[in-house]
């Protein structure tokens, strides 16, 4: 039987996936996530703080969601910016192996700010 984190520990996975994959890959302009404050990245950035706040509501006070939804949201931007600013400084290009290993990095910084945000839940 799952335990009520590792229950919410899943969710968050099913969020990131349906955010980072299929709604980024709607987005028809370029999203420039090598520059601090581009427009394009905060609407993605947001959009992993809204999820994860809604996944939370179900879970805990929507007081405690919002919060941790806006360090989901903060998180998601950092670990985004450090990778495309690697990326671009190192002229790392896809689908090169430079590539999926920064990729890898960042998909286990997104997963362990959810790995966090349970420990803190639990």
């Amino acid at each position: 039987m799952a335990t009520l984190g590792a229950t919410i520990f899943l969710f968050l996975l099913f969020k990131h996936c349906i955010i980072d994959l299929y709604l980024q890959s709607l987005i028809h302009f370029r999203t420039r996530k090598s520059d601090y404050f581009s427009m394009s990245a905060q609407i993605h950035y947001a959009e992993h703080g809204v999820g994860t706040f809604f996944v939370l509501c179900f879970f805990i006070p929507w007081p405690m969601a919002f919060v941790f939804g806006l360090i989901d949201y903060l998180a998601h931007w950092h670990i985004d910016f450090f990778k495309s600013k690697t990326q671009k400084r190192l002229g790392i290009v896809a689908p090169s192996r430079g590539y999926w290993f920064l990729s890898s990095i960042d998909q286990a910084g997104h997963y362990l700010t959810y790995y966090l945000i349970v420990l803190l839940i639990s």
